[in-house]
């Protein structure tokens, strides 16, 4: 039997001295106890190191880390990034916390599962007090229209790290969803896992905006590369309050509620997974062949925005120009064309064309 997976728990935290110090114990309360946790502050200007402080030296899988400045989130994660010794990765905002449980359930399917990059599971909207408010994001995983139950029979693993009726309630409410399933699947930020080994592979090699949130960058980009399963069981609570600019109002059913400035944040900054791809897809294409198209599609689903659309946006395509020879190289004249003029129309390619050749001649 292969040793159970190590969890690396990533705690980031930016003036959230009320709710850091619930979340770290959230994570020392875990039913599952081969972890470790590092608890990065961003440059807090409240109280946090204080609350920080008073977990130093209480166990020995908590570490530190306080930066000069505020890196933001993902900025934050990328500098500590190669210090993590775990096989599965869980990032955790430090206004949220996680119920005992959580670790468990999540390697659980990780293993029982082998195949897919992550796992995403409901979560319990509260107050700014940890007081429940509603059901929260559980409706939100795969809106039933995407993956397919689990398939108990598939599993090969001998790991238990839960009971037997525990184990079946999380066969039972368990789906899996297949890479070529686009769209956004998955709860927020804190209810995710992944496998590290696919947050490697699409570690952002150059810069991206440093205030992305983790999971707008990794959910689409790991989900694309070797799919991902949804636990419809609230395994954490997401907390609404007035400093979480994601978490200032409950959650509805088919509703946005966060800002339209927002959501084309996350839009834009959804764009540096095309960047990633195309800078590296002589590096993709070896290893996901015809597929790499299909990744190039994946940040246009959460949005609900139209290939034709997403393709012909200029950001999108000044990302393809700076970075059009290394598509070529990888994928050829002839696969190349077929694919941009299939996503941006015959009309649309022209004028991309078009475009490429003035900036060249400028340049040159």
């Amino acid at each position: 039997m292969t040793a159970p997976p190590k969890v690396s728990f990533v705690i980031i935290n930016y003036n959230y001295g009320q709710y850091v110090a619930q979340a770290i114990s959230s994570v020392l309360s875990q039913t599952y106890g081969d972890f470790e946790c590092l608890v990065v502050d961003n440059a807090s200007t409240d109280n946090s190191r204080d609350v920080i402080a008073r977990f130093e030296y209480t166990d020995p899988r908590l570490s530190f880390e306080h930066l000069d400045s505020n890196l933001h989130q993902m900025g934050a994660f990328l500098r500590i990034f190669d210090r993590l010794a775990g096989e599965l990765v869980c990032i955790v905002d430090a206004d949220d916390f996680l119920f005992s449980n959580f670790a468990a359930f999540h390697a659980q399917l990780h293993c029982d599962c082998p195949t897919i990059a992550a796992t995403s599971s409901g979560v319990l909207e509260t107050d700014h007090a940890g007081r429940p408010l509603s059901s929260g994001f559980a409706w939100f995983l795969h809106r039933k229209t995407a993956g397919k139950s689990f398939d108990p029979s598939q599993s090969k693993s001998d790991h238990m790290f839960l009971g037997r009726r525990e184990r079946d309630l999380l066969w039972r409410q368990s789906t899996v969803i297949e890479p070529h399933e686009l769209g956004w699947h998955w709860s927020p930020g804190t209810a995710n896992m992944y496998k590290r080994h696919y947050l490697v592979r699409c570690k952002p090699s150059r810069a991206v905006v440093s205030n992305a949130a983790t999971d707008n960058y990794f959910m689409p980009f790991v989900h694309a590369l070797a799919g991902s399963a949804c636990i419809e069981i609230p395994l954490s609570a997401y907390r609404i309050h007035g400093s979480n600019s994601h978490g200032a109002q409950l959650s509805m059913p088919d509703l946005r509620t966060f800002s339209k400035a927002a959501h084309e944040r996350s839009r834009a900054r959804r764009g540096a997974i095309v960047r990633e791809l195309a800078s590296r897809a002589q590096d993709f294409v070896a290893s996901h062949g015809r597929t790499f198209w299909t990744l190039m599609d994946a940040p246009s689903v959460p949005d609900g925005v139209p290939l034709n659309e997403y393709f012909n946006d200029p950001a999108i395509q000044d990302i393809l120009n700076d970075h059009f020879d290394e598509i070529l190289a990888a994928c050829g004249e002839a696969e190349t064309r077929k694919a941009l003029s299939a996503r941006m129309g015959r009309k649309g390619y022209k004028q991309f064309l078009a475009l490429q050749g003035q900036r060249k001649s400028r340049s040159d």
